[in-house]
């Protein structure tokens, strides 16, 4: 039974789905907050860590940022409306669209608390996969809020973001 269990502790973690060759993925990250009707620009922490999961399954990331990009999502706060948006810009490739909505909570035990609505949405060849989730953050200062927030979220988001991609390229992408 020990040896058993020991075996089963020496396994290694699947790694990550891969499907052929190298392909190209435009990655657009929003940051919607509740009291600004402006998309912006995600945290470089938050960015690093979603495009280091795309590169992980033989991913071309390309990340769509500033304002020439955000500018069309500003008036649509709905995932199909800002896909529809963006179809100029993807070309050929895929899309992968991760949207933020970080809310404060509440104050907790001298700490505030945030949550951070995401919806990771893939789009390539008429085919989408999506996944929504929230993501409880707690922030030490009071002066910290949305990108601090967002930023704080990013190891989970990219986690999550990996599942939707392995999913994706499972299911022949």
């Amino acid at each position: 039974m020990v040896l058993i269990a020991l075996s089963l502790a020496c396994l290694k973690p699947a790694p990550p789905a891969q499907n052929g060759a190298l392909r190209p993925l435009a990655v657009v990250n929003v940051l919607d907050a509740a009291n600004d009707r402006a998309a912006v620009d995600t945290p470089d922490r938050f960015d690093a860590a979603v495009l280091g999961e795309v590169s992980r399954r033989a991913l071309v990331p390309t990340l769509l940022q500033g304002p020439e990009t955000l500018a069309p999502l500003t008036p649509n706060r709905e995932t199909s409306q800002r896909l529809r948006a963006l179809a100029p810009q993807m070309g050929t490739e895929g899309v992968l669209l991760v949207e933020t909505r970080p809310v404060y909570y509440s104050e907790l035990n001298g700490q505030y608390r945030w949550t951070v609505g995401v919806v990771v949405t893939l789009a390539s060849g008429g085919q989408t996969a999506s996944r929504a989730f929230d993501v409880p953050v707690f922030l030490r200062y009071h002066h910290e809020r949305e990108e601090a927030a967002v930023d704080a979220a990013s190891p989970v988001v990219a986690r999550k973001v990996g599942e939707v991609l392995d999913t994706w390229l499972g299911g022949g992408g």
